[in-house]
């Protein structure tokens, strides 16, 4: 027990003759450790009930229909037992939580009374009784492309516009602000070298749907967002939530947020596309090409 902190108080004891009615603890006992310290007594009001002790200590409740308990100086003394048994174990607890008042950090020896019955014990009070348990938790962040690339899976057409196969983007972080997620691209657009000719990025930042045959363009967009286990929410940006066929936002120079969530993030998925319209004039060539650089971050 801590040495000057208020405590409850248990009695586990067990009879050696029977017809006991009463019981006592002496802090004080009879040797010369006197149980005052800097205020090392026992409360004069206490609280006593034997509901829960037997289950926990395997000894008998201590039997009485109204038990009763009170403390004077260093003594509590317990009445109104049902005569006690010969050689039985019993058990009560003082219930307040000011029970007692620790006497400073020493070995003492009390005395328990039960009837004509006595006997000393021990009970020792330290200077302090916690150990403080200390750990660090390290930030982390995790995002994970499925793949480098994305090819267009057919030749690109004035009769339709031309989605790629799509690629993830995988989040694991324990931001417990959430995280975020940029993108930009190198061209501006689809670009060929050998055609001299780029199939530019619509509206790079705001929302823009393709149109397949009547002017060329070339977006990013979010197809969908999985959640996972994480806490939050995690949303697209506007501009690059993709219907997967038509819509999207382009990309350019420019760092643009096209994703975030308010929380952590165990499995959070983007699944993204690209997406081109070209006209019936648009230069041929094999080596249109863009590389798009997604970055994110977590919010801590």
């Amino acid at each position: 027990m801590k040495a000057g902190q208020q405590s409850s108080v248990r009695l586990v004891f067990k009879t050696a003759s029977a017809g006991a009615t009463t019981a006592s603890i002496n802090f004080n006992g009879a040797d010369t450790t006197t149980w005052t310290g800097s205020s090392g007594l026992v409360n004069a009001a206490q609280t006593i009930s034997s509901a829960t002790c037997a289950a926990e200590t395997g000894a008998t409740a201590l039997p009485g229909g109204s038990l009763a308990a009170s403390g004077s100086g260093s003594t509590i003394s317990i009445t109104n037992i049902t005569a006690l048994a010969a050689t039985t174990a019993y058990c009560v607890d003082l219930t307040s939580t000011s029970a007692v008042t620790d006497a400073t950090a020493n070995e003492y020896h009390p005395l328990i009374t039960v009837g004509s019955d006595t006997l000393t014990t021990a009970l020792r009070t330290v200077s302090n009784d916690q150990i403080v348990v200390s750990g660090t938790v390290l930030p982390t962040f995790n995002m994970v492309l499925s793949g480098n690339t994305d090819p267009f899976p057919a030749n690109l057409s004035p009769a339709s516009v031309g989605v790629t196969t799509g690629r993830t983007v995988t989040v694991n972080t324990n931001a417990k602000n959430g995280w975020f997620a940029w993108a930009f691209d190198s061209s501006t657009g689809l670009s060929s070298a050998s055609a001299s000719h780029t199939i530019p990025s619509t509206t790079p930042g705001t929302g823009a749907t393709l149109s397949a045959g009547t002017a060329e363009g070339f977006v990013f967009g979010i197809t969908s967002v999985t959640q996972g286990s994480g806490g939050g929410t995690t949303s697209a940006v506007a501009a690059y939530s993709s219907n997967g066929t038509t819509t999207g936002s382009g990309l350019d120079g420019t760092l643009r947020q096209i994703a975030s969530s308010n929380g952590t993030a165990n499995g959070a998925v983007l699944s993204v596309k690209e997406l081109a319209a070209i006209t019936s004039t648009t230069q041929p060539a094999t080596d249109y090409t863009d590389t798009i650089t997604i970055v994110g971050a977590g919010n801590f």
